[in-house]
């Protein structure tokens, strides 16, 4: 994918969402300003909304098939999740993880969760500024992270069932 979108010698960053104010591109869009100032090398797919006004190293893929997602995400290195609202269980972070994105995300609602609470990706604790976010994808650039191996059933139903039948199981027996 990154050769047939001319960017393999690119580091690609992807933001996949509706354009919704609570999403977070507006300020993603904002530092990506700032990045793209001091790294020419880098990318960003915008996934899920139309284009806004043309931007340097900012890419809009628009909609695109559900099916085609996981080959935007297997060729991006870095997802990016700036979400201003408490989100319940970002079910688009557990995709990116699974087809080997480092994650930042804003350390909102159930974000930390999903992320282990930085062990799976960075967290953004002031999410609506844009300082942060420039400051997280520079550092993402400047100090290579490793691929973080995630077992398959990592978020799967059956590990989550399993999970919930111990606790019920523990709860059973404290009754």
């Amino acid at each position: 994918m990154k050769q047939l979108k001319g960017v393999e010698d690119k580091t690609v960053f992807v933001w996949c969402s509706q354009d919704r104010p609570k999403k977070g591109l507006h300020l993603l869009l904002d530092a990506w300003k700032r990045v793209y100032e001091q790294r020419q090398d880098v990318i960003l797919w915008v996934i899920g909304c139309e284009p806004k006004s043309p931007q340097e190293g900012v890419v809009y893929l628009g909609r695109i098939p559900n099916q085609e997602l996981p080959c935007y995400l297997q060729a991006s290195d870095c997802f990016l999740f700036p979400t201003l609202c408490h989100e319940g269980f970002g079910l688009s972070l557990i995709e990116a993880l699974h087809c080997g994105n480092y994650c930042i995300a804003s350390a909102l609602g159930g974000v930390p969760e999903v992320l282990q609470y930085g062990k799976l990706g960075r967290l953004i604790e002031h999410p609506h500024f844009v300082s942060a976010w420039e400051k997280a994808i520079l550092d993402f650039l400047e100090n290579p992270i490793p691929k973080i191996s995630l077992t398959s059933d990592l978020y799967s139903s059956k590990s989550w069932n399993a999970g919930m039948n111990a606790i019920i199981e523990r709860a059973k027996k404290a009754i």
